[in-house]
């Protein structure tokens, strides 16, 4: 209730909670969004599994470099 009494807390503000995710936990959303999904062998769900992690860790660089550069923010949350 008290919040309604300051709507510009909510308006104008921005609360940064986004940070780097370590690779384990990446792994495990990977290995999570894959469950149902059947692959030929164990060897290739590792694979996309792996590639998963490395994607998402390729464009949280991408975005610092872009932020440096443009002043432009990217947040990136596994999904």
């Amino acid at each position: 209730g008290r919040l309604r009494n300051f709507p510009s807390l909510v308006t104008c503000c921005t609360i940064d909670w986004f940070t780097e995710w370590p690779a384990e936990a990446l792994r495990g959303v990977a290995q999570e969004a894959f469950a149902d999904i059947e692959f030929p062998n164990d060897t290739i769900k590792d694979g996309v599994v792996k590639l998963c992690r490395d994607i998402h860790q390729g464009v949280e660089k991408a975005s610092l470099q872009y932020a440096d550069e443009l002043r432009r923010y990217n947040y990136v949350t596994p999904t």
